[in-house]
């Protein structure tokens, strides 16, 4: 609050600043403005970048597309039992590791990614969504929903790098 002073016919007349009908239409509107500013920029931060989380099915239909890239993000010793065709072994356990397969792949390709069971995965989606990546999936139930749906995983120790995925 304070005083300012305002002209008048004869002399200068005071008022308080938080009695002005002028200064508090003016301070409403920084406030609107401010606001309409804030929720453009997390609009815009939204759509750039997005994660879902899909069932196997869906999932399945949509890592047979070309140009995507599809993530394994459990331990060396979970991808040797099975994983899913063309999958590439990110360990996201291993933080370095799985950051440095991150550095090599496309943000604008959509990312598919699963584990176990579906949570280290939603975790790693977030990352990668954090990290800029446009469309980042992640399979609902991991791969053991995959495989409660029947669907085909392979076994073996040939893991994918990063910078040589099929997809």
């Amino acid at each position: 609050m304070g005083i300012f002073p305002v002209p008048g016919p004869d002399h200068f007349l005071f008022y308080e600043k938080s009695c002005n009908p002028l200064f508090n239409f003016i301070k409403l509107m920084k406030k609107v403005i401010l606001s309409m500013v804030l929720l453009a920029c997390v609009s815009l931060g939204v759509m750039a970048q997005s994660k879902s989380n899909i069932k196997a099915e869906e999932f399945d239909k949509a890592i047979r597309q070309k140009g995507i890239q599809l993530l394994d993000v459990r331990r060396p010793a979970e991808y040797e039992e099975s994983h899913i065709n063309g999958a590439t072994l990110a360990n996201w356990e291993d933080k370095a590791a799985f950051e440095a397969h991150a550095r090599h792949l496309d943000k604008t390709k959509p990312v598919y990614v699963y584990c176990r069971s579906g949570k280290r995965s939603s975790d790693a989606a977030d990352f990668l969504a954090g990290q800029g990546f446009k469309n980042v999936v992640n399979l609902e139930g991991g791969i053991l929903g995959w495989k409660e749906e029947g669907k085909a995983v392979e076994t073996g120790s040939a893991a994918h790098s990063a910078s040589a995925s099929k997809h």
